[in-house]
């Protein structure tokens, strides 16, 4: 008999080489989501939970995205890991509606001085 697994808000990943910041957004085995925690690049043990739920985030992006509100943002071109604070570009809202194919996230609220922006998780992936 099957039984439920999760309640779909996080999954489990394992994270490559390099340091990951709680709260920021990443793409790390094919999942979009926000880190749990913080993993540091001496750690041994890699293991964290990135949250894909569809809540509102304030996250630190690219100087380049300077994205209005109602605009998605995307991962830049390539395979792999990619980070929301190097690694997003802004993708205007379509004219005829819905969602960008490519989409990760919809901005909420603009990108401040600081370099945070209000960023909702497209589903996760």
């Amino acid at each position: 008999m099957g039984r439920k697994i999760t309640d779909g808000l996080a999954v489990d990943v394992t994270a490559p080489a390099g340091i990951f910041d709680k709260g920021e957004l990443y793409r790390i085995d094919g999942w979009t989501g926000i880190a749990m925690i913080s993993i540091a690049a001496a750690d041994t043990d890699r293991q964290l939970a990135l949250e894909v739920s569809k809540a509102f985030w304030r996250v630190k992006v690219p100087v380049g995205v300077a994205a209005t509100r109602g605009d998605y943002v995307a991962w830049t071109t390539g395979a792999g890991t990619k980070s929301g604070p190097t690694d997003l570009a802004t993708l205007a809202a379509p004219a005829a509606g819905g969602v960008p194919a490519t989409a990760v996230g919809k901005v909420e609220g603009v990108r401040n001085s600081t370099g945070y922006a209000t960023i909702r998780v497209l589903d996760g992936v």
